[in-house]
C-alpha cells in the first residue's frame, strides 16, 4: 500500500477529527524504505509502555471503522481488523474476491488509463511489416503488462483506500516485499474487407488485473496534526512485540499489529481499436 496512499490519513483529519481528538504518541504512513525516510525518532519503534501501545489500538481501529463505515467499505475493514489482530505476519496473501471490491478496481479511471496507456504502447510496438493476423500472441510476448506504474488516488473507494500508490512492506525480521500490479491478456489482429476497402483491427483481450499489496504503516510518510499521531502509533504497534505463551514466543517475531498482504485479481474489459493507418499498404 502507498504510503503516500496513506494520504487517506490526511483526509481522515476532517471525518474523524472528534474520534482522533483522543489520540496520543506519535505515528506513521507506510512506503518503501527507498519512497520516505525516517520522519520521527519514534517511526517504527516498539512501545514500551502498555497504556500507550492500547491508546494508539483504540485510536487507531476507531479513525479506520468511521472511514470504511462513511464509505461502505466492509471488506477494507476486515482486512485492518486482521492487521489490528496480534501475531506474525504471513507471506500467504489474502485473496480478496468480494464483488464490490473487484468492480471498484475495474471501474477506476487509473485502472482504465492504465489499459489505455498499454494499448497505445502495444501498437507503437506493432511491426508496420509483416504482421501476424488471426492469432493469438501474449502480451508479454512484447514486453508489455509487467510492473504496471498503477497509483490509485480515491481514498473514497477501495482501490485508493486499499492499494493507493505503489511502495512496499517492510516485515519485522527484515524482509522487504514491493507492491505490484500487473495486466495479463492477449491480443489479435483481424484483417477484414468490405466494399474494397481493408481494415485492420486490434482486439486486446483476456485481460486480467493483479494487484499485490498490503496493510501495513512501516516505514512510511508521516502525516500532520492528530492524523500524524494516528498513522505513527500504528507503525509503532508494527515493531511491538507480542508474546501469548502459545503460538507466539519471545523469538516468534511476532508483533501488536502486523502486516497484512492481499492479493486482487480481477478481469477487464475487451478492448478492440482500429489500426488500419499503421498496416494497409505497407505488408510484404
Amino acid at each position: 500500500m502507498d504510503r503516500g496512499k496513506r494520504g487517506w490519513l490526511s483526509a481522515l483529519a476532517v471525518a474523524a477529527a472528534v474520534v482522533l481528538a483522543a489520540t496520543t504518541d506519535g505515528t506513521a504512513n507506510a512506503a518503501t524504505v527507498d519512497s520516505f525516510p525516517k520522519q520521527d525518532p519514534t517511526q517504527c519503534t516498539p512501545f514500551t509502555d502498555h497504556a500507550a501501545a492500547q491508546r494508539a489500538i483504540d485510536s487507531g481501529r476507531a479513525a479506520i471503522q468511521l472511514w470504511t463505515s462513511l464509505f461502505d467499505m466492509p471488506e477494507a475493514d476486515k482486512l485492518y481488523e486482521d492487521y489490528l489482530s496480534p501475531g506474525r505476519a504471513s507471506l500467504v496473501r489474502t485473496r480478496i474476491t468480494a464483488p464490490q471490491v473487484l468492480a471498484g478496481f475495474r471501474n477506476a479511471q487509473e485502472t482504465k488509463a492504465a489499459v489505455g496507456d498499454l494499448v497505445g504502447e502495444l501498437v507503437a510496438k506493432l511491426p508496420s511489416k509483416a504482421p501476424v493476423f488471426g492469432a493469438d500472441q501474449d502480451l508479454r510476448q512484447v514486453g508489455l503488462g509487467q510492473n504496471v506504474p498503477i497509483s490509485w488516488g480515491n481514498l473514497e473507494t477501495y482501490p485508493g483506500f486499499l492499494a493507493g500508490g505503489l511502495s512496499g512492506v517492510e516485515l519485522p525480521g527484515g524482509t522487504t516485499i514491493p507492491d505490484r500490479r500487473d495486466i495479463f491478456g492477449k491480443y489479435t489482429l483481424a484483417k477484414t474487407a468490405a466494399q474494397g476497402h481493408t481494415k485492420v483491427t486490434l482486439t486486446v483481450h483476456g485481460l486480467i488485473l493483479r494487484v499485490l499489496d498490503s496493510v501495513d504503516f512501516c516505514p512510511g510518510n508521516l502525516g500532520t496534526g492528530m492524523i500524524r499521531d494516528v498513522a505513527l502509533g500504528l507503525s509503532r504497534l508494527e515493531r511491538t512485540p507480542y508474546q501469548d505463551g502459545r503460538k507466539c514466543g519471545p523469538d516468534s517475531n511476532c508483533t501488536v499489529a502486523k502486516p497484512v498482504q492481499f492479493e486482487v485479481a480481477l478481469p477487464l474489459d475487451d478492448v478492440s481499436i482500429d489500426v488500419t493507418s499503421k498496416f494497409v499498404g505497407r505488408e510484404s
